[in-house]
């Protein structure tokens, strides 16, 4: 969508300001300058031709009569005209003109408004590059002009500054929202609309500002699938608009109204109510209305819902030619987008061979240059890689369907290489999001995008049974799996070697400890938000401009965070199954269940059958299991463990005997402890050791990390009054045995045991960094509508105000170094179930602080139950068993000794899983035994020569 939007409103503000300036040499001016500018002013809103014969004019008798005042002020609005009209062959042209004569024209010189212009010049050469949709470039001015317009001590700023400053800040909202990072453009906008509410007195027309950024708010509302709100906000701001109709001023403004609008109902599939939308715009003759392009793709795309074909055609091609046209034939990413429209029209009357030729026009128009290759673009050379990743899905499925209806081998090569280009780009793109919440976003719009890619190389495999087309499937199922705590784990390795100063360093810390500081605030909503939304703004400002330094100046430091290595068996094989095991590794999708397996010798890929009834089995299971009853539910847990296990690992563990398994979940497959599933009726339990992780990748990373050479344990048993509210809405009871669950780590493990009111937040953040083992017997809560802000309960402190529970949040500020974290609490490994990124739970946000493994939780775990459990699996660690081993010999032990019918249900012994590096925390010592063989044989030798010794004697 293009924009006559806060710009207007700064634009009005100064026509008026200097409308006043000039007014003041009325009496001086010639009247025929006068009136030829008066005239001009006239046809400003409503006749192009002849609002540039007029300001021309005035500029013409200007430079005649050496009148700068007027010669600047007359450019300026010849400027704007061409921006309302968006005439931007004219808008460059009189750009430069406006340039020349503020930097090479010596009658400037001393002008006192000339650095009004020159920051307007700033301004419009924003717009400009936002309207070529050259974001990069735009934000580049406006960031210019708002450095300016903040250096100006707060009580010195003019009404023009702070309406400048909103109109800024509207723009980068814009811009981040068309390169899809929408938390940054929502920040934006929040920060626009609190900025014309502070100074409401001082912007003209404050409403029209208001509704005009609520209009753009809508917008990412829409995108994040926030539809209702963002028609509500569309609703409210169309009908403060009508009431404007007949102004010709806001007419820019009522026409955008109602495209977003019906954008929105298009995005809800509501087809009728976004024509009928569109109509409304007939009100407007198309060569008058500056987003009749835009509405012509809009009706396309109404009609391609109602499977109107012809009509759909009809408008896109309409609109392919005004793109054409406007963009002066020139290789452009609208008329690329047009393109891409009418692949996905073609596609969907599976007409392959016209949609794969339309798909080559959109690559050809997605590059600043001519191209007649037939392949595709490199990511590096097209206007958005966005739109690059989307013309490739779309040549993808175009080329699936092509094989299934010809079976030409052909077109299965061509989309194994697209796939491969497919996973460039996102390589590509990736590195240039810096918001946590914003790369969440782009992992679940590709999410099925990577579906598609292993359905083609699956049949390629089926048929041909090639390892490189497996390791090819390993790289697309890898490559959209938790990379955001992928490049989390390699931050330790950037700050090592990539050569970046300690001091920036130091203050991308401390920036990031301020940000999240403000954010806890605001969700806590103990102050005044407004007050920390500016300040958290400020923040943000100077957190993401210190990334743009690390990306530009330690290119180094950025690669080895974020950038991407191609996974291989070899690697693999010598790094995490040197010792034996099995890897599987799953990826869901809407009707299947594609596995990866992998061991020392053998790799396969399956492609399993998985539909609604298979997750309904995975609920129903996971319910019984978390939620015991009287009546125990365990022969339904034995059914359903063996009908997942049908269905999920039998066909993957076929001639697999390894007793070692490593799972790599997916989707609901999160919710099963995959222990309990049951192979020829027993539990998977007493033949397997069973090991988790969020993906192969980061598995390799938390191998890398060194082990501690001695074992100190840090162990936090807080003590809770159920009286006593913990932050006023939190209330937690009573934990009656986590004192004996810690003191049963100490018989085997040198512990640092902190109980009751000294198992404070401050002593754990004071103390953490400095043991290799952690143990928290505590509290916890997910919070499933807000990820982040799940939490682990400290004791409260005494006397103290200070909020004693750990968010995920605080979790990224933490540095850890240990090899192991036990979070013995009620649904630490639970949390929200996030495509491409897996289940954000406690848990995963100690695998951000540092940690190598964790044992976490599935459910709701019982105090008392869970002592035995923890003593025995520190027991287990202490001879040198591997992590899931040693929790797989405590839960069998833990059955073994238990008599207690009830306490013998799943749900009290089966909630613990370990996932990340499983390897031996201790190292197995066969020092004793050596030595022990060697004072036998020394006493027997001693024995021996004495016997001999009297035998000769």
């Amino acid at each position: 969508m293009r924009r006559g939007l806060s710009y207007m409103k700064y634009f009005h503000y100064i026509v008026c300001f200097l409308f006043v300036f000039f007014s003041g040499w009325s009496q001086e001016t010639p009247s025929n300058l006068d009136d030829a500018f008066n005239k001009a002013l006239e046809y400003h809103y409503v006749n192009k031709d002849s609002a540039y014969v007029y300001y021309e004019k005035t500029i013409a008798i200007a430079n005649e009569q050496d009148n700068m005042d007027y010669l600047l002020g007359s450019l300026s609005y010849l400027i704007n005209a061409n921006s309302n009209f968006y005439d931007l062959q004219e808008y460059r042209r009189n750009l430069q003109r406006m340039e020349d004569c503020l930097l090479k024209d010596s009658r400037t010189n001393g002008l006192e408004i000339s650095g009004v212009y020159k920051n307007r010049l700033l301004f419009d050469k924003g717009n400009f590059h936002y309207k070529l949709k050259e974001y990069s470039t735009a934000r580049t001015y406006f960031l210019e002009l708002y450095s300016i317009l903040k250096a100006v001590p707060e009580e010195q700023r003019t009404a023009l500054d702070i309406d400048t400053l909103s109109a800024i800040y509207s723009f980068l909202g814009l811009i981040y929202r068309h390169t899809g990072k929408y938390e940054q453009a929502e920040f934006y906008y929040t920060q626009d609309l609190n900025l014309i509410e502070t100074f409401r007195d001082s912007i003209e027309d404050w409403q029209s500002a208001s509704f005009n950024t609520k209009k753009l708010l809508s917008q990412v509302f829409e995108v994040q699938g926030n539809t209702i709100k963002a028609s509500e906000l569309l609703k409210e701001t169309l009908e403060f608009y009508k009431a404007k109709v007949g102004n010709p001023r806001f007419k820019n403004n009522f026409l955008s109204t109602y495209i977003l609008l019906a954008k929105n109902y298009l995005k809800q599939g509501e087809y009728d109510n976004a024509v009928m939308v569109l109509n409304e715009n007939h009100r407007i003759d198309d060569r008058e209305n500056p987003f009749s392009k835009e509405i012509c793709v809009l009706y396309a795309d109404a009609f391609l819902g109602k499977k109107n074909y012809q009509q759909a055609e009809n408008y896109y091609e309409r609109a392919l030619n005004d793109f054409k046209a406007y963009r002066q034939h020139r290789p452009h990413q609208d008329i690329a987008h047009v393109y891409g429209k009418m692949a996905k029209l073609y596609l969907e009357q599976h007409n392959f061979e016209e949609g794969l030729n339309i798909v080559q026009k959109a690559f050809r128009n997605s590059v600043s240059f001519k191209s007649d290759t037939g392949g595709n673009p490199k990511p590096r050379d097209v206007f958005s890689k966005i739109q690059l990743l989307n013309l490739l899905d779309v040549k993808l499925q175009l080329l699936q369907s092509a094989y299934a209806k010809t079976n030409n081998l052909t077109y299965e090569q061509e989309a194994i290489t697209t796939s491969k280009d497919i996973l460039t780009t996102f390589d590509e793109l990736k590195l240039e999001f810096d918001s946590k919440l914003d790369k969440q976003f782009l992992a679940e719009e590709v999410y099925p995008i990577f579906h598609r890619m292993l359905d083609v190389v699956y049949e390629n495999y089926e048929r041909t049974g090639s390892k490189n087309i497996l390791e090819l499937a390993l790289n697309i199922a890898e490559k959209n799996k938790d990379f955001i705590l992928l490049e989390a784990l390699r931050g330790t390795q950037a700050t090592r070697y990539g050569n970046v100063p300690q001091n920036i360093l130091d203050k991308e810390v401390r920036l990031r400890a301020e940000i999240t500081h403000f954010e806890k605030e605001i969700f806590d909503g103990s102050d005044d938000n407004s007050k920390l939304e500016a300040q958290i703004f400020n923040v943000k400002q100077a957190y993401y401009a210190l990334l743009d330094t690390l990306k530009q100046e330690y290119p180094k430091y950025h690669d080895l965070k974020y950038g991407s290595k191609t996974l291989n068996f070899a690697t693999i094989r010598n790094t995490l199954l040197k010792d034996g095991g099995t890897i599987v590794s799953f990826t869901l999708t809407n009707h299947h269940l594609y596995a990866i397996i992998l061991n020392s010798e053998e790799q396969g890929f399956l492609k399993l059958p998985f539909l609604e009834a298979d997750k309904k089995d995975i609920t129903d299971f996971y319910r019984i299991l978390s939620k015991p009853s009287l009546n125990g539910g365990v022969e339904e847990i034995s059914v359903l463990g063996n009908r997942l296990f049908e269905k999920i690992l039998k066909h993957p563990l076929k001639d697999i005997d390894s007793e070692n398994l490593t799972i790599i979940p997916d989707g609901e497959l999160h919710y099963i402890p995959f222990d309990l599933l049951r192979e020829n009726d027993s539990y998977l339990l007493e033949t397997k050791s069973i090991g988790y992780g969020n993906s192969i990748t980061s598995l390799l990373e938390l191998i890398k990390k060194g082990k501690s050479d001695k074992n100190h344990v840090l162990a936090f048993a807080p003590n809770f009054d159920e009286k006593i509210a913990v932050q006023d809405n939190r209330q937690f009871g009573k934990l009656l045995y986590n004192d004996d669950e810690v003191s049963g780590i100490s018989s085997y493990f040198n512990t640092q045991k902190v109980l009751d009111q000294d198992a404070t937040l401050v002593n754990f953040k004071a103390n953490s960094s400095n043991f290799n083992i952690i143990h928290l017997a505590t509290h916890a809560s997910a919070n499933d509508a807000y990820p982040d802000y799940s939490y682990l309960a400290f004791s409260q402190q005494k006397d103290s105000s200070e909020n004693n529970v750990l968010y995920i949040k605080d979790l990224y500020n933490i540095s850890l170094n240990a090899d192991l974290v036990t979070l013995s609490a009620c649904q630490t490994g639970i949390g929200k179930l996030q495509k491409g990124q897996g289940m954000l739970s406690l848990s995963k946000g100690f695998y951000y602080a540092g940690a190598k493994s964790l044992v976490n939780t599935l459910w709701k775990i019982n105090d008392k139950s869970s002592v035995k459990l923890m003593e025995f699996f520190y027991e287990g660690l202490s001879k040198g068993k591997s992590k899931a081993k040693a929790l797989r010999d405590a839960k069998l032990k833990y059955l073994e000794t238990t008599d207690d019918n009830l306490l013998q249900h799943p749900y009290y012994w089966s909630a613990f899983v370990v996932s990340g590096d499983i390897s031996p925390i201790t190292k197995t010592s066969y020092w004793w035994y050596w030595g022990s063989s060697f004072l036998v044989l020394s006493v027997f030798y001693g024995v021996f020569w004495y016997k001999k010794k009297r035998s000769l004697a």
